[in-house]
């Protein structure tokens, strides 16, 4: 007979999620938590960098009113009260996830950091833990390329960014996925010079090309220097900060900086976990499981980011509730990231779901089609003065194909979509709940949406078919 029904590894938001749902069933749980509940997200991830990036759209907003009529004259940052909104923010967000939160759970929580001893047993410290299930979500770390100089001359990531004291007069950013987009337009919106590196041939490589050609000419024309299809040369200190070499487009180049920040992707965390004592399965990539998560020991299950797939904390979430569910014996229950919707918060925000009309067509998909409705169509965004952006559908054959004029009448099924548009990811959760239940076209298209409203333009798009 082991202690525990249940011990979970890692505090952030997948373990804190099955950790919960299965002490809410009246199982004995174990959390262990090596630093502070609340993980990545919390502290050093969305919710810091969210908080910063509403405060940088204020101080735009601000700067930038005289076209609607507002003047604002002297406006300065308050960058100690910016941060105290972050400091409120994490505080707010992460009551549910602190130690009486969890004690309240049921959860005994456990400081300290876990280490395999068999497939059964977790060292902590001098203690030992034994359990029926195990599920590790110890997340993911920032990791850094090997360019010469660059862990000599210092640098700094997210996690080390979303604490600074002060906006630097000048920032030079390594990487052109979200989360140096997000944080080069944020701190150039807050008053760095920013300048944005990417060795890509384009930024968010991983989104659709035209959503980042809007986010290049945005960012642009705020004053975000960026260079893609760069190769990084070296790093060495100055006087005043970091300078960093680099060669674009033949010729070699260089941008001081105050302060240099490294966002160039993560991997999984579970080095000290000694997961081949426990017998457990895993590459650099993360630790392999099935299609419910369920690792190489089958009551070891691993999730969120550890696991190797979509490193957002609604993935994390969504497969700590399927551990939960699957150790409380819901067998039939299955991952699939057929449907995950994905969302840089620059502005005009990128919220994507699903596939590109060309990832379709290699899918096997049958009469795959693209429509769009650019955002100038659509007359909340004229009203707002906001207009850079789009609404993207891709649709394919369905189940509608085997009901004579349903087809017709409903649409094809929606297979993808790419909104570019203030507060896209919210705008895009009704094509993720068709996309969800397999529903044609129509299903989102015949609703009435108020006008006038952003929303207005996912009827707009998706009532293409029809109109």
């Amino acid at each position: 007979m082991f202690e525990y029904h249940l011990i979970v590894i890692g505090g952030g938001t997948a373990g804190l999620t099955a950790a919960r749902l299965t002490a809410r069933d009246g199982k004995k749980v174990a959390l262990i938590e090596r630093d502070r509940p609340g993980g990545d997200c919390l502290w050093t991830g969305c919710v810091p960098t969210k908080s910063l990036i509403h405060a940088a759209h204020l101080m735009h907003g601000a700067q930038n009113s005289a076209r609607f009529g507002i003047v604002a004259e002297n406006v300065r940052l308050d960058f100690d009260a910016v941060r105290r909104h972050v400091a409120g923010a994490q505080a707010a967000a992460g009551a549910i996830e602190s130690p009486e939160a969890i004690a309240g759970y049921g959860v005994h929580l456990v400081r300290g950091e876990a280490r395999f001893v068999d497939e059964h047993t977790v060292a902590v410290g001098g203690d030992r833990l034994t359990g029926n299930y195990f599920v590790i979500a110890t997340g993911s770390s920032p990791v850094a390329p090997a360019i010469p100089g660059l862990q000599d001359a210092g640098f700094d990531t997210n996690v080390e960014a979303v604490a600074w004291t002060s906006v630097p007069s000048s920032l030079c950013v390594i990487g052109g996925g979200p989360i140096g987009v997000e944080f080069a337009q944020t701190m150039n919106r807050l008053g760095a010079s920013t300048t944005l590196l990417d060795v890509g041939s384009r930024i968010l490589e991983r989104d659709d090309p035209q959503a980042a050609e809007v986010i290049m000419r945005v960012m642009t024309n705020e004053g975000v220097l960026v260079r893609t299809g760069v190769r990084i040369l070296s790093v060495e200190n100055t006087a005043t900060g970091k300078r960093v070499h680099f060669e674009h487009d033949g010729a070699e180049e260089s941008v001081d900086a105050e302060r240099l920040l490294v966002a160039t992707g993560r991997r999984p965390r579970f080095e000290s976990l000694d997961l081949t004592s426990a017998g457990v399965d895993h590459s650099a990539k993360g630790v392999v499981v099935d299609e419910q998560l369920r690792t190489s020991r089958k009551h070891i299950f691993a999730v969120g980011d550890v696991a190797g797939g979509y490193q957002f904390t609604h993935v994390a979430e969504a497969q700590g509730r399927l551990a939960a569910n699957i150790i409380a014996g819901k067998r039939f229950q299955k991952w699939s990231d057929r449907v995950v919707p994905r969302v840089t918060y620059t502005a005009p925000e990128v919220a994507s779901v699903g596939l590109r009309e060309e990832e379709a067509r290699k899918a096997g998909r049958r009469d795959v089609r693209t429509w769009e409705v650019p955002l100038s169509s659509v007359d909340r965004a004229i009203t707002m003065g906001e207009t850079e952006g789009f609404f993207k559908v891709v649709t394919a054959r369905g189940w509608n194909r085997m009901v004579p004029g349903l087809r017709k009448l409903m649409g094809d099924e929606i297979v993808g979509a790419c909104l570019v548009a203030p507060n896209a990811g919210d705008l895009l959760m009704p094509i993720v709940m068709a996309m969800r239940a397999h529903l044609p076209m129509g299903i989102v298209a015949w609703n009435m949406q108020a006008y006038p409203t952003l929303s207005l333009g996912v009827r707009q798009v998706t009532g293409l078919p029809f109109d």
